[in-house]
C-alpha cells in the first residue's frame, strides 16, 4: 500500500502510540498528502508517515533537513524526537503549526506575505551557507541525478511525451546551472501555508527543501498568479527559470512516485504532463 489516500498504514497508529504514550492521543486527527499520511497531535506534533520503496531513507533525509532549516532560523516545523523505521514504514515527528489553509489571494494581497519569506530564505541562504552542505541538492525527493533517466524510462512508451519531456528537462538543468544555488524550500505554494488567527503565514512540509536554483521557490507562484503581476516584484530572469521550472513540475511527482511504488500517483501526474504538452499552450 503506496498511495497515501489508502489511510494509514495498518498497525502504524497502534505502533506509535504504544512508542510514545505521553503524547495527547485523544485529539489525534488524520490525513494525508502526495506522499505521507499525517497524524496530528495538537498541540504538540505531527507525525508523518511513508511507505513505499525508500520509505527509511526518506524519512531520515526528511528529519535532517527540518534539523538544517531550524538551526539556521527559519521558522518552519522542527524536528522532535527520533525517526521511527519499520520493515513497512517510517515515521519522522515536527513541531504542530496551528493555522488554516486559505485559497491563493490576488498578488496585491498576496505579495505581503510572500515576498518577505522569499527573502528570509534567500537571506539564510546567505548567512547560513552551512546549508550548502546540510541540504540536499535539487530533486532530491524525486531521485536526484536519476530523475531525466526516470523519466524516459516512463516516457518510453509515448516518442512524443518523452522528446517533450527531454527538452523541457534540458532546459531547466541549463538554466540553473547557470546560478548560484541558495537555501529553498522547494513546494512553496498556498497548499504549504498555513495561517494563524493574527494572519501570519508559516511554511509546512520541508521534505523537498534543497540546495538550488532560487527560482524553484517562485515556480508555484506562476499556478495562482499572472506573471505580468509578479514582474513588478521579481526579476525577468527569475520568472524565465520559474517557468522552466514549472513546466516539469509533473514529471517530479510521477518519479518521486515511481521510486515509492505508487503507480496510481505516477500515471496521473504523466496524463498531466502529457495533456499539458498537447494542449499547445505555450505556458507549458
Amino acid at each position: 500500500m503506496t498511495n497515501t489516500r489508502a489511510g494509514a498504514p495498518p498497525g502504524a497508529v497502534a505502533a506509535l502510540r504504544e512508542r510514545w504514550p505521553s503524547l495527547p492521543w485523544h485529539g489525534l486527527r488524520e490525513t494525508h498528502g502526495a506522499f505521507h499520511h499525517v497524524l496530528l497531535l495538537p498541540p504538540v506534533l505531527a507525525l508523518r508517515l511513508r511507505t513505499g520503496a525508500g520509505h527509511d531513507a526518506a524519512v531520515q533525509r526528511e528529519h535532517e533537513i527540518a534539523a538544517a532549516l531550524t538551526a539556521a532560523g527559519l521558522p518552519v516545523p522542527g524536528p522532535l524526537l527520533s525517526p521511527v523505521h519499520t520493515a513497512d514504514w517510517s515515521a519522522a515527528a515536527v513541531t504542530f503549526v496551528d493555522g488554516e489553509a486559505r485559497e491563493a489571494s490576488d498578488w496585491s494581497e498576496d505579495r505581503a506575505h510572500v515576498l518577505p519569506l522569499l527573502e528570509a530564505w534567500a537571506a539564510a541562504g546567505h548567512t547560513h551557507r552551512q546549508l550548502g552542505t546540510r541540504l540536499p541538492p535539487a530533486r532530491s525527493w524525486c531521485g536526484g541525478a536519476r530523475w531525466p533517466t526516470l523519466v524516459d524510462e516512463m516516457t518510453a512508451g509515448h516518442p512524443s511525451i518523452r522528446e517533450a519531456a527531454r527538452c523541457r528537462i534540458a532546459d531547466v538543468l541549463e538554466l540553473e546551472a547557470a546560478v548560484e544555488p541558495s537555501a529553498v524550500h522547494g513546494d512553496l505554494g498556498p497548499h504549504n501555508l498555513l495561517w494563524d488567527v493574527s494572519g501570519r503565514p508559516t511554511l509546512i512540509d520541508t521534505d523537498h527543501a534543497a540546495w538550488a536554483d532560487p527560482a524553484i521557490d517562485v515556480a508555484p507562484l506562476l499556478a495562482h498568479h499572472p506573471r505580468a503581476e509578479l514582474a513588478a516584484d521579481l526579476p525577468a530572469a527569475v520568472l524565465d527559470r520559474a517557468a522552466a521550472h514549472r513546466r516539469v513540475l509533473s514529471l517530479q511527482v510521477a518519479a518521486a512516485a515511481q521510486l515509492r511504488g505508487d503507480h496510481a500517483l505516477r500515471d496521473h501526474a504523466l496524463r498531466n504532463f502529457a495533456r499539458r504538452v498537447r494542449s499547445g499552450d505555450p505556458q507549458w
